[in-house]
């Protein structure tokens, strides 16, 4: 990979396990509501909420799947601005990431999952 610090790549790796979890578990949320509670004017709300947590987690993970891809491929050395972005990316993520996580844990409170 062409001038990653291997401690970037470990946080990068970490960030797309943990929004896969995040993805994961708003599915499952999903899943449960629909299961037990179906789909009423009641559960819409919690839904497109899950599914909103969904789609911005896997935005994320796709972002870096993307980034490390590119970075790998650019050799000998990775483009500055290539770079920035993934600076940039790693902090929205984990600023992004604390947020789904809390939105997770009420929606899930909320319904007792």
């Amino acid at each position: 990979m062409a001038q990653l610090p291997a401690q970037t790549t470990a946080d990068v790796l970490k960030l797309q396990q943990r929004l896969l979890t995040i993805i994961d578990q708003a599915t499952a949320a999903s899943f449960l509501i629909l299961e037990r509670y179906g789909e009423t004017e009641t559960t819409l709300t919690d839904l497109e909420q899950l599914d909103n947590t969904r789609e911005r987690a896997d935005t994320y993970y796709s972002r870096f799947y993307a980034l490390l891809k590119r970075i790998a491929e650019a050799q000998p050395s990775a483009d500055p601005a290539m770079l920035n972005l993934l600076t940039i990316a790693i902090a929205e993520a984990e600023s992004t990431a604390e947020a789904l996580e809390a939105t997770l844990a009420e929606t899930k409170g909320d319904w007792n999952l």
